[in-house]
């Protein structure tokens, strides 16, 4: 009987110094992952096109100025190639912004899909809420953010 009981605690402290184990490389794979930038950046999708494996992305096709000086103000993102997003005349979508700099972003457009890419501006450029560092991939219903304007992109 003591030796089915002492093989019973030994299998026990395994399982826990194998679950310390675990938690601890998971801590430091989301450390790491938190140092080089990599983070999820989700689209807001509606409900029903949740789970759905047959259902294909939708590509933006419009940019809507949500908030700032120029609330209501649209640009169609069909036939376009890349964007430049600023302050500045030579800009394709020209902010009249204070916080915004000349040549603050640019939307790129590969492979039938559109990338956002801060062009090292002095505010920062925000996607849904978090501040980009390299080029994000967009979906519709992401806001972007660049100085007190919000832009939408629709489908």
């Amino acid at each position: 009987m003591e030796a089915i009981v002492f093989l019973l605690s030994r299998i026990g402290v395994l399982v826990v110094l194998w679950f310390f184990i675990w938690m601890t490389m998971r801590a430091l794979r989301a450390d790491a992952n938190a140092a080089s930038g990599l983070r999820p950046v989700r689209a807001a999708l509606p409900n029903q096109t949740r789970g759905n494996p047959f259902h294909r992305p939708q590509v933006p096709r419009q940019l809507l100025v949500t908030a700032g000086p120029l609330a209501g103000s649209r640009m169609n993102l069909d036939n376009q190639r890349d964007i430049t997003i600023g302050r500045a005349d030579d800009s394709a979508f020209v902010l009249n912004d204070d916080y915004a700099s000349s040549h603050h972003a640019r939307l790129l457009h590969r492979d039938n899909e559109w990338y956002l890419e801060d062009l090292d501006s002095r505010n920062g450029t925000f996607l849904n809420g978090q501040r980009v560092e390299q080029p994000e991939k967009l979906q519709p219903g992401m806001e972007i953010r660049i100085g007190r304007t919000t832009l939408r992109l629709q489908p």
